[in-house]
């Protein structure tokens, strides 16, 4: 399996010390996870304080994160298609980074290889459903882990009470509460019980439900 993972998932894993959890939802190892080129750099890991300031908002963190990126293996060039491309860049929601990600998937799906996209960021796919983009779907439907969709698969393998501790014990240490998911906030806060945390969870991914792995 190819796990191709964007800032946002990489971030909420180490705050939370979710890795473990995480490579047990997926069934592989580290050396099976592809991160973008430019993550140690997009991420400041060559900064720790500008990590904190801008990405991270958790200095305990930090070592987390650097170990996380540095065990993934980089993405390489993708094999082209212009046409996907073309189309990709005039889709107002798609930064660089979800372009990146979403070329990979194309070329592996053409390719016939096995690969899961993970992602915290829904709009690009929201952007992407709204747009009349088609080309990007085949690789994408039923291909993606959510942040959501990853923690209630997590919660399955590992209990509500186990996920909800790791998520209380990263709220707490995260001292710039702008840099934490608001979702992790109202999913996981106010002593909600598991039926609670599984409403909110599949609430806010309700609406890329058609890209999310069975």
């Amino acid at each position: 399996m190819i796990l191709l993972a964007d800032n946002d998932i990489l971030i909420m894993l180490a705050q939370c010390d979710l890795v473990d959890e995480a490579l047990s939802v997926f069934q592989c190892g580290l050396n099976e996870c592809f991160v973008v080129g430019a993550a140690p750099y997009s991420l400041y890991l060559n900064d720790p304080q500008k990590c904190y300031d801008k990405r991270l908002g958790n200095h305990a963190a930090f070592d987390r994160l650097a170990g996380l990126v540095s065990s993934c293996q980089r993405l390489g060039a993708s094999d082209e298609n212009i046409d996907l491309l073309e189309a990709l860049t005039r889709i107002d929601g798609v930064d660089d980074g979800e372009l990146e990600l979403f070329m990979h998937a194309d070329s592996l799906h053409r390719n016939h290889q096995q690969y899961t996209l993970t992602t915290g960021d829904k709009r690009s796919l929201k952007s992407l459903l709204a747009s009349e983009c088609t080309l990007a779907l085949p690789s994408l439907f039923q291909r993606v882990e959510c942040l959501e969709s990853l923690l209630l698969k997590a919660i399955s393998l590992y209990g509500h009470a186990h996920v909800t501790n790791k998520i209380g014990r990263g709220h707490a240490t995260t001292t710039r509460q702008d840099r934490f998911a608001q979702v992790l906030r109202v999913a996981f806060g106010n002593e909600r019980n598991e039926a609670a945390t599984r409403e909110a969870l599949n609430y806010y991914m309700q609406d890329v439900a058609c890209f999310i792995r069975p």
